[in-house]
C-alpha cells in the first residue's frame, strides 16, 4: 500500500490524476487499513499528500475550465470559511490553544472536515466522462466488498442469541465506530440498489444487488438503530421516485423482519422502550440532547465555535451530542445550520435534477442513487454526528462531484443541441428564400 501510494503520487503529478484519485477512493473507508502507513515516513499523510498530487496534477495536465461550474462551488467555500472562523471564535469562548498548528486537535480536526469537501472538487474536476465515473463506481464496489468481507471476518463467529454491547464492532471504518460503520452500510445499500434499477446488462444488476446484500447483512450486526432507519428511508426514497418494487421489499422486510434477524438484533430494537421506559443508551441520549439546548439558549446565532462540545464535559463522558443537526447549532449557531442545509439542499437537488435531465443512463443512475442515498444521510445523523468522518463520508462526496460534473456535461450537450438546432432552422430558412426566389 504503501509503494503504491508513492506511485500514485508520482504518476497523479507526471501523468494522470485520476491515477491518484483511483488509488486514493477505495481506501477512502479503510480507516484501520490506513493506520498501517503510520510507521513509514509521512504514512498517516496519505490522503493529505495523494489529493495534494491530484490537484497538482489537474493544474498541469487538465484544460481550462479546471473546476466545473456548480450551485455547490460557493456555498462549500462559505461553509469552510464559517467553520475556520468558528474554529477561532471556539479558541477565545471556551478559553481553548489558539488553532496554529498540526499539533492542535481542533485545528487538525477542521483541517480534515474542509479536506473530505475538497474530494468534491477533486472528483468533479478529474472524472470527465461516464466511462471513467464507471470506473469509479467499480472501485467503490470492490472497496465495499473489502470492508464488508473483513467485518465479518470479526463478527462472524458470534453468539447473537442475546444482546450486549460487547457485540458490537466497527471494524475496518475504526474511529468511526459502530453507529458509523451502521451509517455507512445502509447509505452504501441505498446507493447499490439505486445504480440497480438502471442496469440493462442482468449480471450487473445481480452484481450490484448481491453488494448490496452484504451491506445489509453487516449493517443488521451493527446493532444500529439509527441505521436500520436509514436504510428503511432511503428504500422508500428509492421505491417513490425510481422502483416501486423497492417498496414491495419495503414491506416484506418491515412485515418479517422479527423471522430474519438473530434474537440479539430482536433485543436491540426492541430495548428501546419497554414496559412505558425507554432504555439507558436512549435516556442518555435525550439527556444529551436536552444539555444541547440548554447550551445553544445562550448563543443561539453564532455558536460556541467549531469542534468545542468534545472539549466541554457536559455530560458524562460523551464528546458528541448524538444528533448532528444540534451539533452544528450549538458549535456554530443557526447561521452555521442554515448553510450546512442549503448545502444539503443543494446537493439534493443537483441529484434531482441529473436523474431527471440526463439523456446518459450512467449520469441518471448516479443522480438517482445520490438523491436517495442524501435522504438516508439526513436520517442517520439525526442520532449522531456521522457527517465528520472521512471514512463515512468519503464516498458520499465523491458522488456529489460526480454529479457536478454530470450536470456540466447535461448543460453542454443541451446547448450544443440547441445551436445545432438554430443552425438547422438557419439553413433551412435560406433555402426557401432561394426556392421563392
Amino acid at each position: 500500500m504503501y509503494v503504491g501510494a508513492i506511485l500514485a503520487t508520482v504518476l497523479s503529478i507526471t501523468k494522470n490524476p485520476r491515477i491518484g484519485l483511483y488509488f486514493l477512493v477505495p481506501l477512502l473507508p479503510m480507516q484501520t487499513a490506513r493506520y498501517w502507513l503510520q510507521v513509514y515516513p509521512l504514512g498517516e499523510k496519505m490522503v493529505d499528500i495523494l489529493l495534494l498530487a491530484v490537484l497538482i496534477g489537474l493544474l498541469l495536465h487538465s484544460e481550462k475550465p479546471l473546476f466545473v461550474a456548480s450551485p455547490l462551488n460557493k456555498l462549500i467555500v462559505i461553509f469552510s470559511v464559517l467553520t475556520f472562523l468558528g474554529l477561532w471564535e471556539g479558541s477565545f469562548l471556551q478559553d481553548l490553544p489558539l488553532p496554529i498548528t498540526y499539533l492542535d486537535p481542533r485545528f487538525s480536526n477542521w483541517k480534515n472536515y474542509v479536506e473530505m469537501m475538497l474530494i468534491f472538487f477533486v472528483a468533479a474536476a478529474a472524472l470527465k466522462t461516464p466511462k471513467q465515473m464507471v470506473i469509479m463506481l467499480g472501485l467503490v464496489c470492490v472497496s465495499v466488498l473489502a470492508v464488508n468481507r473483513n467485518y465479518y471476518s470479526i463478527i462472524g463467529g458470534r453468539d447473537y442469541s442475546q444482546f450486549s454491547d460487547q457485540l458490537r464492532e466497527a471494524g475496518p471504518l475504526g474511529y468511526a465506530g459502530e453507529n458509523g460503520m451502521g451509517a455507512f452500510q445502509a447509505q452504501m445499500a441505498v446507493f447499490l440498489l439505486g445504480l440497480s434499477t438502471f442496469s440493462k446488462k442482468k449480471w450487473v444488476r445481480l452484481g450490484l444487488w448481491a453488494i448490496a446484500l452484504t451491506c445489509i447483512y453487516c449493517l443488521v450486526f451493527t446493532f444500529s438503530r439509527g441505521g436500520y432507519l436509514g436504510l428503511l428511508l432511503g428504500i422508500l426514497a428509492l421505491g417513490l421516485i425510481r422502483e416501486r418494487k423497492l417498496l414491495l421489499l419495503l414491506a416484506v422486510l418491515l412485515a418479517a423482519w422479527q423471522s430474519i434477524v438473530p434474537n440479539a438484533v430482536r433485543d436491540r430494537v426492541f430495548m428501546t422502550y419497554q414496559q412505558g421506559e425507554l432504555d439507558s443508551s436512549a435516556q442518555e441520549r435525550i439527556a444529551i440532547w436536552q444539555d444541547a439546548i440548554d447550551v445553544i439558549t445562550h448563543n443561539p446565532v453564532l455558536g460556541r465555535g467549531f469542534d468545542t462540545y468534545e472539549f466541554m464535559g457536559r455530560v458524562g463522558q460523551y464528546r458528541d451530542t448524538h444528533n448532528y443537526y444540534l451539533k452544528i447549532i450549538l458549535e456554530l449557531g443557526l447561521v452555521g445550520l442554515f448553510f450546512f442545509l442549503w448545502m444539503i439542499a443543494c446537493a439534493s437537488q443537483m441529484a434531482w435534477r441529473l436523474f431527471r435531465t440526463a439523456s446518459d443512463p450512467t449520469l441518471c443512475a448516479i443522480g438517482c442513487a445520490l438523491f436517495a442515498t442524501i435522504v438516508c444521510a439526513a436520517m442517520v445523523n439525526l442520532f449522531g454526528d456521522r457527517w465528520s468522518y472521512l471514512q463515512v463520508n468519503g464516498f458520499l462526496w465523491v458522488f456529489m462531484g460526480m454529479t457536478a460534473r454530470g450536470l456540466w456535461m447535461t448543460q453542454r450537450e443541451r446547448e450544443q443541441e440547441e445551436t445545432a438546432d438554430i443552425t438547422a432552422g438557419i439553413g433551412s430558412s435560406d433555402m426557401t428564400e432561394v426556392v421563392s426566389a
